[in-house]
């Protein structure tokens, strides 16, 4: 891919109105229908009353029928809440253009993203996972209390829940997105860990790494089926170049012409002095930088009239004096 291609391939990408349309109503119903079933699904009230009918005690139906439902319940809510958070909540876009809430919680992912985690040679490391924020993770703490707190409110004072099932459902929330979720995506940043000869394991880590280098895809960290309903899954079977590029540490990317432009043009000053703030504990985010800058040489060339790319550019120059570097240094040689 050339420098020009790559730039134009890291711009929204176009689809005609109807396309749009069509995309967007099936995103928007499609997410809307599973999470509504993972809240009120009235399928296993049919199947209990059929199966007491048939002469099932109803005691098996309390200990062991309706746990099964509502932990499947709940891993179907943290599958599809997490999509929806993960996709629109935590990546640049839409959401996280309107309000300084979603671009504070925004920041601490970008960070993981480009400072801490960047594709390379240090994606994965020899120590345990370093997260983004100090102390209790709030921007995953506080969505999480959020929709067990809203569960619980709607099972017992609209719906007519009981308080035994929602609790099952809401334990189910937390072991499902702490013990799996959590755990998975931490290991996928570790060398050493009891995962380690997984095929299932290193499936979802090449899903995963995908996700790194391209960040509008790959959303989900365990059962990728929402990707796939949702158009955004970057099969590893068709992407081994990409993997490979990924890990090698040598090559600017798509996604990282995305988000260095995100930071360059769209980022508020405290997000920028974040980025310079945690550039000097990662130093080798930096390179990146200093590609970007070689990239931009092609693109202005081939497109003077450019002005963002001239201002990304500017901006970038800026921001390597901030953190210390020498811009010229850094400039690609003619």
């Amino acid at each position: 891919m050339s420098p020009n291609e790559m730039y134009e391939a890291a711009l929204k990408p176009s689809r005609t109105t109807f396309g749009t349309i069509l995309y967007w109503t099936w995103v928007v119903v499609g997410l809307t229908t599973l999470i509504s079933l993972a809240w009120a699904e009235p399928f296993s009230n049919w199947l209990f009353a059929a199966l007491i009918a048939k002469g099932v005690a109803p005691l098996l139906i309390k200990f062991v029928g309706i746990p099964v439902v509502m932990l499947l319940r709940a891993c179907l809510a943290v599958e599809s809440v997490g999509y929806v958070y993960h996709r629109f909540f935590q990546h640049v876009g839409f959401m996280t253009r309107q309000s300084q809430l979603f671009r504070r919680n925004q920041k601490f992912h970008w960070i993981h993203h480009m400072i801490i985690y960047p594709i390379g040679r240090v994606y994965k490391r020899r120590v345990a996972y370093v997260p983004s924020e100090h102390g209790v993770s709030l921007s995953w703490v506080v969505p999480g209390i959020l929709v067990a707190g809203s569960f619980l409110a709607t099972q017992l004072l609209v719906l007519g829940g009981t308080l035994y099932a929602s609790l099952i459902f809401i334990f189910g929330l937390w072991a499902w997105a702490k013990l799996i979720v959590d755990t998975t995506h931490s290991r996928f940043h570790e060398q050493t860990h009891p995962w380690m000869n997984s095929n299932y394991f290193h499936w979802l880590e090449d899903i995963h790494v995908l996700h790194h280098w391209d960040q509008r895809t790959n959303y989900t960290i365990w059962i990728p089926w929402m990707d796939q309903l949702f158009g955004t899954f970057l099969d590893p079977k068709k992407h081994g170049e990409e993997l490979k590029i990924a890990l090698e540490d040598h090559e600017l990317t798509v996604s990282d012409v995305i988000n260095w432009r995100y930071l360059l043009i769209e980022a508020t000053p405290a997000e920028r002095a974040a980025f310079v703030s945690n550039a000097k504990q990662y130093p080798r985010s930096c390179r990146k930088v200093e590609m970007l800058l070689a990239l931009l040489d092609h693109r202005i060339a081939a497109h003077p009239e450019d002005r963002e790319a001239q201002a990304i550019k500017t901006n970038a120059i800026d921001m390597l004096r901030s953190i210390g570097k020498d811009p010229a240094q850094s400039m690609p040689k003619q």
